[in-house]
């Protein structure tokens, strides 16, 4: 789990899991304890049993197992859907300092593997990737391209040997996707392009969800009847709103007062 970068991640998941599967468990024993007690719940006929296919994807959890076990057993059975091709050729190609070191120290030959499958799928005819030097060559030997192109990528070798540029403020924000697009994408011929599609996935649902709250909030009493393209327009200048007024708020809440009622510290902090 750890190689891949996503340690704060996939802790918060078997965390819910387990949480959510342990609340389970509380609650069976002490139903189960109150039944040999010879307790009567009045309301148990109101209960829905969950459906085998709720659950086909809820592992059994032994309540004789550690925490340890459990979390464990609980992302071996999420791990596979989680370890996606596009998220190991995300991770691989990640320009962020921590995410690089661990790449090149544990990539292992499945990794590869993966990533060479996104690299195929990404030039299958018809390619959006028009750069001549690429133009009548079969997809081994652009996939061998890439895999040259990589490696100076790793090395930090001729394109990627100008040390400012992985210090530019993307790649200490971890903003891939955009430094891939400066550095990579003008000076090769395949990694470049691969590059920006894999590390500018969204990671989660939470786009999706923001979206569809704008339509939510648009599309409603008189203007129940938009049509799909303002609907679209709307929401996106809708929710591009909201996300800026919130990122001036996280500015404002940390940033540090140095004058005012609210000042943190003043001039005699300094003496």
């Amino acid at each position: 789990m750890g190689r891949y970068g996503g340690e704060c991640r996939a802790a918060v998941v078997l965390i819910v899991a387990f949480t959510h599967t342990g609340f389970s468990f509380i609650i069976f024993r002490e139903e189960e304890d109150n039944n040999e007690g010879g307790a009567t719940n009045d309301d148990s006929s109101d209960v829905t049993p969950h459906s085998a296919e709720d659950s086909e994807d809820e592992p059994e959890v032994d309540p004789g197992k550690t925490l340890g076990d459990t979390a464990l057993q609980l992302w071996n059975t999420r791990s596979i859907k989680l370890k996606h091709d596009y998220a190991i050729a995300g991770w691989a190609m990640s320009v962020s300092h921590e995410v690089r070191e661990q790449a090149i120290t544990n990539m292992k030959a499945e990794d590869r593997e993966a990533i060479e499958r996104v690299v195929r799928r990404l030039h299958v005819v018809p390619c959006p990737n028009k750069h001549p030097t690429i133009v009548g060559k079969s997809i081994d030997e652009i996939v061998d391209l890439f895999w040259d192109e990589f490696m100076t990528f790793q090395k930090k070798t001729k394109p990627f040997d100008n040390l400012a540029r992985w210090n530019a403020a993307h790649a200490r924000e971890g903003k891939s996707y955009l430094w891939h697009e400066k550095y990579s994408l003008p000076y090769t011929a395949v990694f470049g392009f691969v590059a920006c599609r894999v590390t500018s996935k969204t990671l989660g649902i939470g786009p999706c969800e923001r979206n569809w709250a704008a339509v939510k909030n648009i599309k409603s009493g008189k203007r129940i009847n938009l049509g799909g393209e303002s609907v679209e327009k709307q929401a996106l200048l809708h929710a591009t709103s909201l996300i800026n007024d919130a990122r001036v708020k996280r500015k404002k809440y940390e940033s540090i007062e140095v004058e005012g009622p609210n000042a943190l510290f003043c001039d005699d902090d300094m003496k």
